[in-house]
């Protein structure tokens, strides 16, 4: 049963290439009939198959010279392009170092800005904060004394206000000073 099916299936595909093999024989038959066929010069005039003259040759080379011509100058400015890029590129990676360093010292001296050396410690300070606690320890001392006549004195007040005043000026100062 399967050796007849498969022997009709090779049968088949035989006849199926054979068809095409006849196809493909009258078209190139009908090909070259075509091609045999005397043409009369009038009518190739003008189209693809008139045959080339000396000069087409000429207008050839003279098409290559000038390819060759574009050629060379491409290359002259890929150079030129290239040159100027790369100075740019360096001046741009010259500038870019610059300011990075620029930022870093900045970034080094506002973090050390609010802070104190002792030996090779380096404790942050806020002076406002300190200067108040002082106000405070001296309000609280002045109350434990039993002293109301200074606290209650305007010029207490006026003196408080003074002295933190002065901590925030010399606050900005600290800030804002140019490093030795």
């Amino acid at each position: 049963m399967s050796g007849g099916t498969v022997k009709e299936d090779v049968q088949g595909r035989v006849e199926s290439f054979d068809q095409s093999v006849r196809s493909l024989e009258k078209r190139l038959r009908a090909v070259e009939r075509r091609l045999s066929v005397e043409v009369k010069p009038e009518d190739v005039e003008g189209t693809v198959f008139e045959k080339s003259k000396t000069q087409a040759s000429g207008d050839v080379r003279q098409v290559i010279e000038d390819i060759d011509l574009l050629r060379s100058g491409i290359n002259e400015l890929r150079d030129l392009v290239e040159v100027s890029i790369r100075t740019d590129i360096d001046t741009i990676s010259e500038r870019l170092d610059s300011a990075i360093l620029e930022q870093n010292e900045r970034i080094a001296r506002i973090d050390d800005r609010n802070k104190i050396t002792i030996g090779s410690i380096k404790i942050p300070v806020e002076l406002s904060g300190i200067v108040g606690a002082a106000l405070l320890l001296l309000t609280g001392g002045l109350i434990y004394a039993d002293r109301w006549d200074i606290l209650r004195s305007p010029y207490f007040s006026l003196g408080l206000g003074i002295i933190l005043a002065m901590a925030v000026l010399v606050k900005f100062y600290m800030a804002n000073r140019s490093p030795t």
